[in-house]
């Protein structure tokens, strides 16, 4: 039996608005993606857009560079649709983030039409408010500094550390804005940031100029990404956790051949570490404000700087305590996590609203304890050891092998207790309106 012509403008009309209805879902799906939420936020986003437009979801398919929509109407088995919509540039953007979860909540009330939410995606894009990027390089720098207080550098490296990372931030600005190659930005920035660092470190009398040149780069560790790879690995999406995983290696292999030539460079003028330690107070300190330069960096809005700051400070109060019980790295890290996640869990219960970004506010709490240097070291290292032809260190390739190691223990903890603690206290992953 053939279909009449108006049966089959009817069909044609019902896939035109399938169509729309998938791409309706895929514009809000990538700007979660693009603004650093894990594949489970992504999906659930997706599938609400889809059901308050009538429609049931068959297949999500959620890639590093694209995602993928299968739907089908809701009162018609057999009338399906796939579309497909690139995904743009990783980043974390919470502000962003958190009007598309809003978006995502009121399309699936039926209140929008597709029409509707593209343009107001459109939207969203051009008017969510952002730190200039003067205060973001400035906030960012500072967060650098912070870090280096942190990893035991003395004051003297303070100022030119932010000094090296307002310049490194600044530079990133920039070629992100005219699209450049990210690996290609990595190592420019990596290499101008850590011999600004090092170098100006060196001139001012600092007796840690080393670290000073690794903790000028620590803006490039992709602490965010690397915790999404591992929790999207845990919640069963293995391929894009797998291809973040990816991308996080070759950033810290880029970032690492910056550094290395910088360091190359300017070890010839005698550069040598007396690594300080400093108490609870210090790190405390230190990591609120480190916390917090990363917050304005993901664009948190004001308010959630100062929780953001709290969290960085619990973190490390936790981590320096278990440190000093001698529970090493990774467990005390662990700990810290599981502490700042249980921390961002219990702000649900105040009477105002906190936007926490599901976990981004716990994760941004947790990055002064990402052991970026850990990871710089171990690498350099191993590139040393690879460049030696007759004589091998062995120490040093044990050295290197145990900092890599320390890393992936390290990140692994902290990403399993975000993710532990969240299931354990549920809280929503979408606001309630």
């Amino acid at each position: 039996m053939i279909d009449s012509p108006s049966s089959q403008d009817h069909i044609r009309l019902r896939h035109r608005h399938l169509e729309k209805i998938a791409m309706a879902a895929l514009n809000v799906g990538c700007m979660l993606m693009e603004s650093g939420a894990k594949a489970e936020v992504v999906r659930n986003g997706i599938e609400m857009v889809v059901k308050g437009l009538g429609a049931e979801t068959i297949a999500v398919r959620i890639g590093y560079a694209s995602i993928s929509l299968t739907v089908r109407d809701g009162g018609d088995v057999g009338n399906t649709i796939s579309r497909l919509l690139q995904v743009g540039h990783h980043g974390v953007n919470l502000q962003l983030n958190n009007a598309a979860r809003a978006l995502a909540v009121r399309a699936s009330q039926g209140s929008l039409t597709p029409e509707a939410i593209v343009e107001e995606v459109a939207g969203l894009r051009k008017k969510t408010p952002k730190h200039h990027w003067v205060t973001v390089a400035l906030a960012t720098g500072l967060a650098c500094a912070s870090f280096g207080q942190l990893l035991g550098t003395d004051a003297t490296a303070f100022l030119p550390i932010w000094f090296a990372g307002f310049i490194g931030q600044t530079i990133r600005h920039f070629m992100v804005l005219n699209k450049q190659n990210v690996f290609a930005m990595v190592t420019i920035v990596a290499f101008v940031s850590s011999a600004i660092g090092g170098l100006i470190s060196q001139l001012v009398g600092s007796v840690t100029p080393e670290m000073a040149m690794f903790s000028s780069v620590l803006l490039l560790v992709p602490g965010v990404p690397s915790m999404n790879a591992q929790t999207d690995i845990m919640e069963g999406s293995p391929t894009l956790g797998s291809a973040r995983a990816l991308t996080v290696f070759m950033v810290l292999i880029f970032l690492t051949v910056g550094v290395a030539l910088s360091r190359y460079i300017l070890m010839r003028f005698g550069a040598y570490d007396q690594l300080l330690n400093h108490g609870i107070v210090h790190h405390i300190l230190f990591g609120g404000i480190a916390a917090a330069g990363f917050g304005i960096l993901f664009n948190f809005s004001w308010r959630t700087v100062g929780w953001t700051a709290i969290g960085g400070g619990i973190a490390l109060a936790v981590r320096t305590l278990g440190l000093d019980a001698q529970w090493g790295l990774a467990m005390s890290s662990t700990m810290a996590a599981a502490a700042v996640t249980v921390y961002v869990r219990l702000l649900y219960l105040l009477p105002v609203y906190v936007p926490t970004g599901g976990s981004m506010l716990a994760i941004a709490g947790c990055i002064p304890m990402i052991p970026g240097s850990g990871a710089a070291h171990g690498i350099v290292g191993l590139m040393t050891f690879a460049s030696q032809h007759d004589n091998y260190d062995v120490a040093l390739l044990g050295s290197s092998v145990a900092s890599m190691l320390s890393v992936v223990f390290t990140i692994g903890g902290i990403a399993a207790a975000i993710t532990l603690i969240n299931e354990i206290i549920k809280r929503p992953s979408f606001p309630t309106l």
